[in-house]
């Protein structure tokens, strides 16, 4: 029979009693939690809660997951609770993107940031369990540990150094920037850029270039659903041979910021293609 570690066992070993702990998920599908979690203020959005939170009250600890998978979750902070009080607009931070959280009935739950479990942030992943609409529980709940992920694996190593398989680029679009490819995934989506695929069966290349919403990765997340991201020469090679897109390697050739233009990408794409070849020797049909 398989023993599993609990998180509860984890908070024991640290010498922290789990029935002072709440744990919180959040959840990234909501769009005031995905936007205030993109730009960095997950803790002002988790301070803002209803009045009649008694569990939240007695907390000594509040352990603050992000959602990833299923019904798992990854450890986002651990926060030592302070106390509270009505919330008011001067307790907002500047650039925080949803004012209107900060003039309702709600309270204001002051935390305060710890190194408790730091080493684990991003890499501590638990079962949330079925009760997924039980955003807030306390510790004592049974919480399986399901992984503590090595770091090396999810960071970005800037987009010189991007070279996928296309198994990997999967792996990066499944985990929709919610998991261990979080700094992948930002980092794809936040810029523009002409990119090169080279079919590793014969060294074929094709240039391409991503302007639309999320950047390289939303164009990118197409080849991965569909195979063939809808270029023609793509489609014939996947005709006759089904599963040869595994065989594809993706990689940038050049990034934009986001304010440059359609022009200018497509300028660079045209360049790279006549640089290259690869509408002459490649898998570029123009």
């Amino acid at each position: 029979m398989k023993t599993n570690l609990l998180l509860s066992d984890l908070l024991k070993n640290n010498n922290i009693d789990p029935s002072e702990v709440v744990l919180i998920r959040h959840v990234l599908s909501s769009k005031h939690c995905k936007e205030c979690y993109d730009k960095g203020f997950i803790k002002e959005y988790t301070q803002i809660q209803g009045k009649n939170k008694q569990m939240l009250k007695k907390s000594k600890y509040w352990m603050v997951f992000i959602n990833t998978s299923g019904t798992q979750a990854k450890l986002y902070r651990m926060y030592k609770y302070k106390g509270y009080s009505s919330v008011t607009e001067n307790q907002m931070p500047e650039g925080f993107p949803f004012p209107e959280m900060y003039t309702g009935d709600s309270n204001f739950y002051e935390l305060e940031e710890t190194e408790l479990f730091e080493d684990l942030i991003d890499r501590l992943i638990i079962e949330w369990g079925g009760a997924t609409q039980s955003w807030y529980q306390n510790a004592t709940k049974h919480k399986p540990i399901v992984a503590i992920n090595n770091q090396s694996k999810h960071v970005f190593e800037g987009y010189e150094n991007c070279i996928y398989t296309f198994d990997q680029l999967k792996e990066i679009v499944d985990d929709m920037g919610m998991g261990i490819y979080e700094d992948h995934y930002k980092a794809l989506s936040q810029v523009k850029g002409v990119y090169l695929i080279i079919d590793t069966t014969d060294g074929r290349q094709y240039i391409g270039s991503a302007y639309g919403e999320k950047g390289i990765f939303g164009r990118w997340s197409e080849y991965v659903n569909t195979h063939h991201g809808g270029n023609a020469e793509f489609i014939k090679l996947l005709k006759n041979e089904p599963e040869r897109y595994r065989k594809f390697r993706f990689t940038i050739l050049k990034i934009f910021s986001e304010g440059a233009t359609v022009k200018e990408v497509l300028d660079a794409e045209d360049l790279y293609k006549a640089k290259l070849g690869s509408t002459e020797f490649g898998l570029n049909d123009n």
